[in-house]
C-alpha cells in the first residue's frame, strides 16, 4: 500500500483553476514514478515467495484527499471541471495499475474504490461525475491482469450503494461485510458469484483488532464452516478483512487465522 504516498495532482490547491491545470504526464509524474519503484523494490525482495499486488486508488478517491469540504465546494462550483479532472487522473492512474503487472511483477492490483456512500451522491450523480474515470482504470488494469481484487472501501461505516459497483469487471470481490451487513456468502451471490475476499472486521473495535487467540480461531473456524455449508466447498473463498489495518495492528493475529485455516482445510 501507499497511503504514505500522495497522488498524481496537488493535494493543496489554491483553487479549483489550479486542478483544472492537471495534465497526465504517466512516466513522468512524480506521484507515478514514487509508488512505481517502491513496488519494484517490494517485489524484487520477495521473488519468489508470495503473490504481489499493488493497492491502486480510484481517481475519486485521490480527489477527495483535498479535503471534504472543498471537494464539494469544487463540485459545486463546476462538476464538469472535476469530472475533468477525474478522467485526467484515471490516465495516469490507470498507467500506472498496468506498469504494476507489466514492468514491476505484481499478479494484480487492488483496486479499491470510494464515492458510493448513501450520504453522499445520489447513483445518477455518481454515475455522472465518477463512474467513467473509475472504468478507465479498471480497462488498464484488466487488460494487464486477470486476476485483479476490487475493494469497495466501507469509507468512513457509512454504507455503499454497492449496485453502482455490482457490475465493476474485476476477479475477487471485497467489500466490508460489517458495514454493508452483506456477509460473503450473500456478496457472492450478489457479485455473481465471484471469488470473494474477507470475512473478518479491520476496525479497533472488532474481534480480530482485540479479541483473543481463542476467539479469532474459533470465529475463522465458523466463517469457513458457514461458506462451506453454502455452497459445499471453500472454492473461491479467500479469508481476510473488510478494509486496512491500521499501523498498531499486530501482524501475529492474522496468522492465527491462517494457521487455523490450514489445519481446518487439512482436517
Amino acid at each position: 500500500m501507499h497511503d504514505g504516498l500522495t497522488a498524481p495532482c496537488s493535494l493543496s490547491p489554491r483553487g479549483l483553476w489550479e486542478l483544472k491545470e492537471y495534465r497526465p504526464g504517466k512516466e513522468k509524474n512524480s506521484y507515478v514514478c514514487s509508488y512505481l519503484e517502491r513496488v519494484k523494490r517490494v517485489s524484487e525482495a520477495l521473488s519468489g515467495e508470495v503473490d504481489i499486488y499493488a493497492n491502486i486508488f480510484s481517481p475519486f478517491t485521490l480527489f477527495r484527499r483535498i479535503g471534504e469540504g472543498k471537494m464539494l465546494a469544487y463540485i459545486r462550483e463546476d462538476k464538469n471541471a472535476v469530472r475533468d479532472i477525474l478522467l485526467r487522473l484515471a490516465e495516469d492512474i490507470g498507467w500506472m495499475a498496468e506498469q504494476m503487472v507489466k514492468e514491476a511483477g505484481c499478479l494484480g492490483n487492488f483496486l479499491a474504490f470510494q464515492g458510493a456512500e448513501s450520504n453522499l451522491f445520489s447513483m445518477e450523480e455518481y454515475e455522472t461525475l465518477i463512474k467513467e474515470s473509475d472504468q478507465i482504470v479498471l480497462a488498464a488494469a484488466n487488460q494487464a491482469s486477470s486476476f485483479n481484487i476490487l475493494h469497495f472501501c466501507g469509507w468512513n461505516q457509512v454504507k455503499n450503494q454497492l449496485e453502482l459497483w455490482k457490475q465493476y469487471p474485476g476477479c475477487v470481490v471485497n467489500w466490508a461485510v460489517y458495514v454493508e451487513h452483506l456477509t460473503l456468502e450473500q456478496g457472492r451471490r450478489y457479485f455473481g458469484m465471484r471469488p470473494v475476499m474477507g470475512g473478518f472486521d479491520n476496525r479497533r473495535e472488532g474481534l480480530l483488532y482485540c479479541g483473543d487467540q481463542k476467539q479469532v480461531e474459533e470465529e475463522t473456524r465458523r466463517l469457513i464452516r458457514v461458506y462451506k455449508e453454502t455452497f459445499g466447498n471453500t472454492d473461491s473463498l479467500i479469508l481476510g478483512a473488510d478494509c486496512s489495518f491500521l499501523p498498531d495492528f499486530q501482524a501475529e493475529r492474522f496468522r492465527w487465522v491462517l494457521e487455523t485455516a490450514r489445519k481446518t482445510a487439512n482436517g
